[in-house]
């Protein structure tokens, strides 16, 4: 299932057009990043912007891409997802 967790900027990345504080929202698969792929495909992104570098693989919606996304997770839902995704990924859980 693809999932949303909502936060704001911590600082600004002028690159990116987003400043502190700004809305923001991380779309991520509970299921598999070829879930993710798909559904990204399906709204315009490509593969190539999934940020892989963090707790889970996910795309970071701000501005007009906020409009992709749906209802939001909350935190304990999110951890509780990066333990599994973890899991399964054969890596130590933390959080």
């Amino acid at each position: 299932m693809i999932k949303f967790h909502y936060h704001t900027a911590p600082k600004d990345v002028p690159h990116a057009d987003i400043a502190k504080g700004d809305p923001l929202c991380h779309a991520y698969s509970d299921t598999s990043v070829e879930e993710l792929v798909a559904w990204g495909r399906e709204h315009g992104l490509r593969p190539e912007w999934i940020d892989h570098n963090h707790t889970l693989p996910h795309f970071d919606l701000h501005g007009e891409s906020l409009e992709l996304a749906g209802p939001g997770v909350g935190r304990r839902e999110l951890v509780r997802d990066i333990r599994e995704w973890r899991r399964r990924q054969g890596r130590a859980t933390a959080g």
